[in-house]
């Protein structure tokens, strides 16, 4: 299966439930009320906090396995996956305790909630604490079926889960209006993913526990890459979600759920993001585990003239047509309060969303150092500009501050770019792409000032330009970039500094 499908299959479970969530979210905030979705956000908030949970084992894991898969290692495979699962079971055990734990004396202090909530907040936490154990060590499966290649399974199950969960969450919203219960909910429902899991391995990878074969070879020769992650994804953690925990603070529940609404739909462009990550990360293991490091720049080259259109498209369509889309979907009250801090936060999180791909592969090259650098300098200047933000226009000038701070992650997309040779931001038809897309939304934009400002009319011009780009996309088939290689010209996997930048076309 090829890099384009593997991506797609990746995609697919959040592309469902990106569609299932532009009816869900004001179904959840009309059904649970402001303050009751607002203290639901609050635990999900604390969760994207603790996700360095598994001190960064799940990624090394995952590398170790993808690059003994290249080189055909089965006996080495076994035994980085026993090791990681020996370590990994009361590892998680332990944080998820912790998180319970802090959650449910530190939640009240910080969250603004009513005295007579608190009690829920934190039973909330304890249900936060089971969830948070069984997705994790879930995740540590479904890194195993990543190194595999293994992306049209978890498309499937994926995708099937999510819906599992989202849909009766709306009638248990209804229901019961108690966030409790959608967190307790969704913990059931990654217990069975986590069943499913386990047995797939069993079944296609002849991999269960395998705890005999744990090696503390394998344990200390993972460590330091494990380390190095662990320092990332705690800086990503807690600085990835600064505004959010800073808006819970200064913010009432009010402006803080019109935040957090913006911040959904921003976390599902970013989840197609981590998507993604997952081939990306996984195929250039192989590459480097079969020393083929001139596929490292194809990787990049070919993941990012096939998702830049479509986030491109995505902040174009959300800037140009959001008045009336949020009118459409939220209420003519709740769309004018989301509005103002629609525009930034769309188009921070599409730029979020582009810079997984050099992130992904920063990891799998082992340059983790680097991209722990960019991620410290993404989170400082996004605590910086949501805290000016604050200070010059409260939520809304929050949003533009994060806004502002993506720039630290395209720098460093240029950065990866330059050093394997791959085209991205600096290849020519990247620009052109954008002039087309820019000039093709304002024909669209001046047709809609020509006809009657009606909201049906305003919805169906919106929906003509999307579909318009989208089929302009679509008629591209889902073949590889034939990329040119030369062995003799190939840069180590050290130095990729002294290879000329390539010029990989998007589609025009």
């Amino acid at each position: 299966m090829g890099l384009k499908r593997q991506t797609l299959w990746s995609m697919l479970p959040l592309l469902v439930v990106t569609v299932v969530n532009i009816v869900s979210v004001p179904l959840f905030y009309r059904y649970l009320g402001a303050e009751m979705y607002a203290l639901w956000l609050y635990v999900l908030t604390f969760t994207g906090v603790f996700g360095f949970m598994d001190l960064g084992l799940g990624v090394a894991v995952g590398r170790y396995i993808g690059v003994a898969l290249g080189k055909g290692d089965t006996e080495a495979v076994r035994e980085y996956w026993s090791t990681g699962n020996l370590i990994a079971i009361p590892l998680l055990i332990a944080m998820a305790l912790a998180f319970t734990a802090v959650g449910v004396w530190f939640g009240p202090r910080w969250f603004n909630v009513s005295a007579e909530n608190v009690p829920l907040l934190r039973w909330a936490f304890v249900a936060g604490g089971l969830s948070l154990f069984l997705a994790y060590y879930g995740q540590f499966w479904l890194i195993l079926s990543q190194a595999h290649l293994d992306f049209r399974f978890l498309g499937i199950l994926r995708t099937a889960m999510s819906l599992l969960q989202v849909l009766p969450s709306i009638y248990l919203a209804w229901l019961t209006r108690n966030p409790f219960v959608l967190i307790a909910w969704a913990a059931g429902i990654a217990a069975l993913q986590l069943l499913v899991f386990i047995w797939h391995a069993r079944h296609s990878y002849r991999l269960g526990f395998d705890l005999r074969s744990f090696r503390g070879s394998r344990a200390r020769e993972m460590g330091s890459y494990a380390g190095k992650t662990f320092a990332m994804l705690l800086v990503n953690s807690f600085l990835g979600s600064i505004d959010r925990l800073v808006l819970g603070k200064l913010g009432s529940p009010a402006s803080f759920a019109h935040y957090a609404i913006c911040s959904n739909v921003g976390s599902r462009i970013q989840g197609l993001g981590g998507a993604v990550m997952g081939p990306v990360f996984s195929n250039t293991n192989r590459s480097m585990g079969a020393k083929q490091q001139g596929s490292v720049a194809a990787v990049y080259d070919e993941t990012f003239t096939f998702v830049f259109p479509w986030y491109l498209l995505i902040a174009i369509w959300g800037i140009l047509w959001h008045p009336a889309l949020l009118r459409v979907w939220l209420g003519a009250d709740l769309g004018s309060a989301v509005g103002p801090l629609f525009v930034p936060l769309l188009a921070g999180y599409c730029l979020t969303a582009l810079s997984g791909i050099a992130s992904a592969q920063l990891s799998a090259l082992d340059r983790i150092g680097t991209a722990l650098a960019y991620s410290a300098g993404a989170g400082a200047a996004l605590a910086c500009a949501i805290f000016l933000g604050w200070q010059w226009n409260g939520a809304v000038g929050a949003a533009w501050g994060f806004l502002a701070s993506r720039v630290v992650l395209v720098v460093q997309d240029i950065h990866l770019v330059r050093w394997v040779a791959a085209g991205g931001w600096l290849a020519g038809s990247t620009w052109k792409h954008v002039a087309m897309q820019v000039a093709v939304a304002l024909a669209f934009r001046f047709a809609a000032h020509a006809l009657p400002p009606a909201l049906p009319v305003q919805v169906a011009v919106a929906v003509a330009h999307g579909l318009c780009i989208s089929a302009w996309l679509l008629r591209f088939p889902l073949r590889p970039i034939q990329r040119p290689f030369h062995p003799a010209r190939a840069p180590a996997a050290a130095d990729f500094s002294s290879s000329p930048v390539s010029r990989e076309k998007l589609p025009l």
